[in-house]
C-alpha cells in the first residue's frame, strides 16, 4: 500500500497546484520511524491490551503506512517484544558506568531509585500491562522473558560478577543473587495494593532498605 499525503514516512500527497511540482518529501530515517512505531505500540497496548490492539491502528496512530509497519514488524508479537525490549532500562539502567559509585549507590541507580513520578507510573503501567496480558495470553510470556527479564537478569549477573571481582570478595552464584535482587526491588517498587498510588518517597525508602539487606547479604563480614 502506498503511503499517504503527509505521513512521516515520506508520503507525497496528490497532485493539484495547477500542476505546480512540489519538493522532495521529507525522508524520515528508519531508525526514527521504528522508534516511533514501538513507543506509538506502548501507548496503544496501554490503552487497549494485546488482544484489542491491531496493526492497521498502530500503522494509523504513528503515521506510517502498513507496508512500512510490516517491514519492521511481521506481526503484533513482534511489535510487542520490541516494546519490551525498549523499555527494559526503565526497569534496571543497565548497561551502565557504576564502577566509581559505592556499592549501595551504584544499586540504587541500576534500580533507578530516584526517577520521577511521571516516569514511575509509566514504568509500573507496563509492568502491570505485560503482567495481565501474559496471564490473558500465555504465549506473550516467553516473549516478555526472552526480552525483558532474561537479558536484565543477564546483564546485572554480569555487573555483579565484574563488582566482586574488582573489590576481591566472593559470591556463589552471581545469576542466583542478581534473581533474588530483582524480586527485591520490583516487589517493593509496587504500591501496597495494585491500583494505588503512593508517595515517591515512600517508594523509595522501602526500596532504599531492600537494597541496604541484599548488600548486607552479600559483602563478606
Amino acid at each position: 500500500m502506498a503511503d499517504r499525503a503527509g505521513t512521516s514516512d515520506g508520503g507525497t500527497g496528490g497532485g493539484g497546484g495547477g500542476g505546480r511540482r512540489r519538493g522532495r518529501p521529507k525522508v524520515v530515517p528508519d531508525e526514527r520511524q521504528r522508534d516511533n512505531v514501538v513507543e506509538t505500540g506502548r501507548l496503544i497496548f496501554l490503552e487497549r491490551g494485546f488482544g484489542r490492539t491491531t496493526m492497521d491502528e498502530v500503522a494509523a496512530r504513528a503515521r506510517v503506512s502498513k507496508q512500512t509497519l510490516y517491514r519492521f514488524f511481521a506481526n503484533k508479537s513482534a511489535l510487542f517484544a520490541a516494546v519490551i525490549e525498549a523499555h527494559r532500562h526503565s526497569m534496571l539502567a543497565l548497561p551502565g558506568d557504576y564502577d566509581r559509585l559505592p556499592l549501595v549507590e551504584a544499586l540504587a541507580a541500576i534500580a533507578r531509585i530516584d526517577i520521577g513520578a511521571e516516569e514511575d507510573r509509566e514504568r509500573h503501567a507496563l509492568i502491570e500491562m505485560t503482567l495481565h496480558e501474559s496471564l490473558a495470553h500465555p504465549e506473550l510470556r516467553e516473549t516478555v522473558l526472552i526480552h525483558g527479564v532474561e537479558l536484565a537478569h543477564a546483564d546485572l549477573t554480569r555487573w555483579l560478577e565484574r563488582r566482586a571481582a574488582a573489590e576481591g570478595w566472593e559470591i556463589d552464584d552471581a545469576a542466583d543473587l542478581a534473581r533474588i535482587f530483582m524480586d527485591m526491588v520490583f516487589g517493593a517498587s509496587r504500591p501496597p495494593r495494585p491500583g494505588e498510588t503512593e508517595p515517591a518517597a515512600t517508594r523509595r525508602r522501602r526500596i532504599a532498605r531492600c537494597i541496604d539487606v541484599f548488600v548486607q547479604g552479600i559483602r563478606p563480614r
